[in-house]
């Protein structure tokens, strides 16, 4: 199999970060400078007009929780697939991978709204081999064409049980993808891949023949949490 690396060009595109795994008490370390300026804010106001200051104090609030990264139990079952955005399968369908797997795949694809923690997953244990991110132009995530036209995220792995492709697809409220691996690292089932930000979609992509789904459309996912699929060995 061939697997494409990003060039160093690519890693440096507009809306793609690079970036170590941080969290700060639950929270992801992006929301600090926001909370900063929240509570700077709302001091301001208690000491100028008091009644107003629940106004800045409740956007903190709410920014605090749109930023929320709980840390979660890494998953130890070698033998399934497991979610890795939470939110809501959108639909289950087969196509082939061009991309990354060269073969016909079954597709999950999770819806994320807003309010859903924004943090993606490893679906499960392999070697990050392909990650190209593509600007898109910004078509709603739930329409049909939405991987064609959105920005979006490939993260290619190699896994014990074949190649397996995440795509990240952001949503119409922002267009800013944070992609936290590269070629070559090693990730654990349930490790922290990267963001997709006020709501969006991704989607997982394995090789047809070696999964046995166990979720249904319109069921909530918990990242690194649900299980997608019983892995089959061929």
């Amino acid at each position: 199999m061939n697997y494409r690396c990003m060039s160093m060009q690519d890693q440096l595109a507009d809306h793609i970060i690079h970036q170590p795994i941080q969290t700060l008490f639950g929270f992801d370390v992006e929301v600090v400078p926001l909370l900063g300026i929240g509570l700077g804010l709302t001091s301001l106001a208690l000491g100028i007009r008091p009644r107003l200051a629940s106004v800045p104090f409740a956007l903190t609030a709410l920014t605090a929780f749109l930023y929320r990264d709980p840390d979660r139990q890494l998953p130890l079952d070698q033998s399934m697939l497991f979610a890795a955005a939470d939110g809501v399968v959108f639909h289950i369908d087969e196509i082939y991978e061009h991309r990354f797997l060269h073969t016909d795949a079954v597709r999950i694809s999770t819806i994320m709204t807003p309010f859903d923690v924004a943090i993606n997953r490893s679906p499960l244990a392999g070697t990050v081999r392909y990650v190209e991110y593509v600007a898109g132009q910004h078509a709603l995530p739930w329409t049909n064409v939405a991987t064609e036209q959105n920005t979006r995220t490939y993260i290619g792995l190699e896994t014990a049980w074949g190649p397996v492709l995440i795509v990240q697809i952001a949503g119409p409220l922002a267009r800013r993808l944070v992609n936290r691996v590269q070629p070559g690292d090693v990730l654990a089932a349930g490790t922290r891949i990267g963001t997709v930000r006020f709501g969006g979609r991704v989607d997982v992509l394995v090789q047809r023949d070696i999964i046995d789904p166990l979720i249904y459309a319109g069921q909530h996912l918990t990242a690194g949490r649900t299980a997608l699929a019983r892995l089959i060995a061929l």
